[in-house]
């Protein structure tokens, strides 16, 4: 139904795209905003008075208005930067700038998390002498919250973790996590698996930050918010500073910027603000996120079916239950470790799918995996993308 709005399957009309947990397609609109946008409208920001300049910043400040609304949140708690991973590491040495993380302390994350949400911490650790402990999860792949309770001692100062698995697809209650925490613990969600997928509040969840990429949700690549609560905002020093983040610089020193601008250091990705405003837009215009949640259910419950007819020889990752989870499926096939070659078995059948550990090897090491194969579904995927992708997977 949604493919003929995305250019890509129709200059290849054979692909078959399940890699979406790593990056999403884009559709027609998009594409053709931006390219509208930089033929018509482009300039740099933060000049004003020419006509260009203000158009361009209007679009950039619009898109995070559109980013708010998206979260429930203000805009003026948004800021930009060029990735989840570089989001992470930018609200890590922030803290640690700020002296609201230091040696003795203790950082406490998921051990399902991606290693955007791992080696940001361990690497700074390494240096200002804090902690990084994982929590873990029961056998039914649920929080542990025995393990957390255990480790969430009183040095805990971080405690970070994402929504969704980018390796099982489940959805984690991260509101839950944030009830037990006490009101100095900062609390870090990494979102980029879920705000694709159906809708998010923050304020609802209660979070002190949270990241997401704009390029899971068809955006551009480079574009990726932060949310930062406002109280927040006030306390902590950028890790990054220079042009826009600054109110005077002197020989003497310098007086930083209030609010979000202090974490935007130098020109912005101005065209991936676009192409995320514009990606909002398209997913406004096919009804909201309640539309990609519906037809994302109704092709999990048909790929749960799938596998299940294929339980004896093929291990899915997880479970067959199709609530709580959205279309990310990682699984392993007995009595075959190679997974390069099961790749380019794919591959050769122009299905574009993922094997490996995903970035997330505490996980893999914990469940006793050298690796899985993921196939990862959105807006675009059909029946008939999930028939020749079971076609391939039985024939292996």
């Amino acid at each position: 139904m949604y493919k003929k709005d995305f250019p890509i399957f129709e200059h290849n009309p054979w692909l078959v795209f399940l890699d979406n947990g790593a990056s999403c397609q884009k559709p027609k609109m998009v594409i053709d905003w931006v390219s509208d946008f930089v033929s018509h409208d482009y300039a740099n920001i933060h000049r004003w008075l020419y006509e260009l300049s203000e158009r361009s910043e209007k679009a950039y400040y619009d898109s995070k208005i559109a980013v708010a609304n998206l979260l429930s949140c203000k805009a003026s708690e948004i800021f930009y930067t060029y990735n989840s991973t570089y989001g992470i590491n930018i609200i890590a040495g922030s803290l640690v700038r700020s002296k609201v993380l230091q040696k003795w302390d203790a950082v406490l994350i998921g051990i399902w998390e991606h290693h955007a949400n791992v080696l940001p911490w361990q690497i700074l650790a390494e240096e200002y002498g804090f902690e990084v402990k994982f929590f873990g999860i029961k056998n039914d792949y649920s929080i542990d919250r025995d393990d957390f309770v255990i480790k969430y001692t009183d040095n805990v100062k971080v405690v970070a973790c994402s929504h969704v698995s980018n390796v099982t697809g489940q959805i984690y209650d991260v509101k839950k996590v944030k009830q037990q925490l006490r009101d100095d613990t900062f609390f870090l969600v990494d979102w980029s698996q879920s705000v694709p997928h159906f809708v998010v509040d923050v304020v609802d969840i209660g979070c002190d930050a949270l990241v997401f990429t704009g390029h899971k949700m068809m955006a551009y690549t480079g574009i990726w918010w932060v949310y930062l609560k406002k109280e927040w905002l006030k306390k902590l020093s950028p890790m990054i500073a220079g042009w826009w983040t600054i109110e005077d610089v002197s020989v003497t020193g310098h007086t930083l910027t209030s609010g979000t601008d202090k974490f935007e250091a130098g020109t912005p990705n101005i065209i991936g603000a676009v192409s995320l405003l514009k990606a909002i837009e398209y997913v406004d215009n096919i009804w909201w996120m309640q539309k990609i949640w519906q037809h994302e259910q109704e092709i999990v419950k048909k790929v749960l079916d799938w596998f299940k007819l294929l339980a004896g020889k093929v291990e899915l990752i997880w479970t067959f239950v199709s609530e709580n989870r959205v279309g990310a499926f990682s699984f392993v096939l007995k009595n075959q470790s190679n997974f390069n070659k099961i790749w380019e078995i794919f591959a050769s059948h122009n299905i574009a799918v993922r094997c490996g550990w995903h970035c997330a090897y505490p996980l893999h090491k914990q469940l006793g995996l050298g690796g899985t194969c993921r196939m990862s579904t959105y807006i675009y995927n059909d029946d008939q993308d999930i028939e020749k992708f079971f076609e391939v997977l039985s024939g292996i």
